[in-house]
């Protein structure tokens, strides 16, 4: 029986919160333009599958190494946690498991392609985890792209994953286009050439698109200054639906000012210890709730967040817990943050 040589593509998604608007949108809409593009070419019709690996506080392998023609792209959404460990230490498990190696009388898979996207910093054990592949990947199994999205990943750590290390330096709708259009190119190209049988000199990928570029081996470290970004979950008091409230650190030092918040499928308990609480007076202003727009921002005893109304002259009830509260004040007090 004949065995057609797959070229096996695996792309790893941060789904944490601080994806959660621009960033999971357009990761779920480039996944589909890569997937459409993939089915042009009958090359990689013939060749390239596609596997699918989200994390946020877990790792989940939410499509198995599939072809093209069969994918079907789901829906990627939110949640806490930035488990970059858990999805280096799933990529091996399934690549020893999905990837078919060569014998004496089977020529196996070509090389994996892996594409890891994150835009922050890990919040599990991730060092031994990237020591185990870096191990397994010597001489190499995979070729790996780490590509950091916007301000606040770490690169010092992505350099540790890859010897390819890439930074978006902007992470709106335009720029997540041109990485997706790269990236279609890259595997439409790749899956040509090795299925032409070159497949002993290196992959030319296609020039990089405009706010996508190399990170040099040498370049500076970012200094050490806790969390850039603070992510609070909150509820609406209106229809009690979930939302994330985001804030950042303007500098160095100081508040975290008040950019934006973006609508939850849900919240999620059981990281309420994963990181210290933050002073109410180290928060600057309240992003209003994307689902009513109140402007106010409250905290029942119980921990819940929710909105609230300036003018609402009816009994404030916590959306969480049901109970009856009286404000007043303007004493500071901690505030249980989500990872992000």
């Amino acid at each position: 029986m004949s065995f057609s040589r797959r070229l096996p593509v695996y792309i790893l998604a941060d789904c944490s919160e601080s994806m959660a608007g621009t960033g999971i949108d357009e990761i779920n809409r480039g996944i589909s333009t890569l997937v459409a593009e993939m089915r042009k070419n009958p090359m990689a019709m013939e060749t390239v599958c596609i596997s699918l690996i989200s994390f946020s506080r877990v790792a989940r392998q939410v499509v198995p190494l599939t072809d093209v023609l069969s994918f079907e792209p789901p829906k990627l959404s939110v949640r806490p946690g930035t488990a970059i460990g858990a999805a280096i230490v799933l990529l091996l498990k399934c690549m020893q498991k999905e990837v078919v190696k060569s014998s004496p009388t089977v020529r196996g898979d070509f090389k994996p392609l892996v594409f890891l996207f994150t835009d922050g910093q890990p919040t599990d054990d991730w060092q031994s985890a990237v020591n185990a592949f870096r191990q397994a990947n010597n001489p190499k199994i995979a070729n790996l792209y780490a590509i950091g999205c916007g301000p606040d990943v770490d690169t010092s750590v992505l350099r540790q994953i890859s010897d390819i290390v890439l930074n978006m330096s902007t992470m709106d709708s335009d720029a997540w286009k041109r990485v997706f259009v790269w990236l279609s190119a890259s595997v439409s190209s790749a899956s040509v050439k090795l299925g032409s049988g070159n497949d002993k000199s290196p992959i030319d990928m296609p020039s990089l698109p405009d706010g996508l570029d190399f990170v040099s081996p040498n370049a500076e470290v970012r200094p050490e200054g806790g969390q850039r970004q603070v992510f609070l979950q909150a509820i609406c008091r209106k229809n009690r639906r979930p939302y994330l409230m985001r804030f950042a650190r303007q500098g160095r030092g100081g508040t975290y000012t008040a950019i934006c918040s973006h609508p939850l499928e849900n919240l999620e308990d059981g990281d309420s210890d994963a990181l210290p609480p933050v002073n109410s007076s180290m928060l600057d202003g309240v992003p209003e709730c994307p689902h009513c727009h109140n402007q106010i921002a409250a905290v029942c005893p119980c921990g819940a967040i929710f909105c609230d109304s300036p003018t609402n002259d009816s009994p404030v009830v916590c959306p969480k817990c049901s109970a009856e509260l009286s404000f007043g004040g303007n004493g500071n007090f901690d505030i249980q943050r989500s990872q992000g």
